[in-house]
């Protein structure tokens, strides 16, 4: 269980760091790509039971490609000249966007309903 817990604190640190590199060309791109990301990473965690996420002895590679990823986005974002504030904004419109059909995700994303991406 503290592995879980550990997956999300990941999770939410690579979400507050986000902006990138292949968006599209406005924040809004930026924000779109980045919950495409999430979603990933939640289908393939949804996939995993309790057991196997309890089990995982190093991180997975959706969680380094997922980090990879938001690097690409930050910079993104910063050449765009988005603010914190305005990605905070688009990423909490596009929370419902975000869906699940397991208990990890679902976990997830009411955390993130709960806290934002930005704490």
């Amino acid at each position: 269980m503290r592995r879980l817990f550990v997956l999300i604190a990941v999770l939410g640190l690579v979400a507050a760091s986000c902006g990138g590199d292949s968006g599209g060309g406005s924040c809004e791109a930026v924000a779109d790509e980045a919950i495409e990301i999430f979603q990933e990473v939640i289908d393939e965690f949804d996939e995993l039971s309790i057991d196997e996420l309890g089990e995982l002895e190093e991180e997975p590679q959706s969680l380094v490609d997922m980090e990879k990823k938001f690097e690409d986005l930050e910079s993104q974002a910063t050449d765009l000249g988005c603010s914190d504030a305005e990605m905070e904004e688009l990423f909490e419109a596009r929370i419902g966007n975000l869906t699940s059909d397991g208990l990890f995700g679902q976990f997830m994303i009411e955390g993130l309903e709960e806290s934002g991406f930005f704490e």
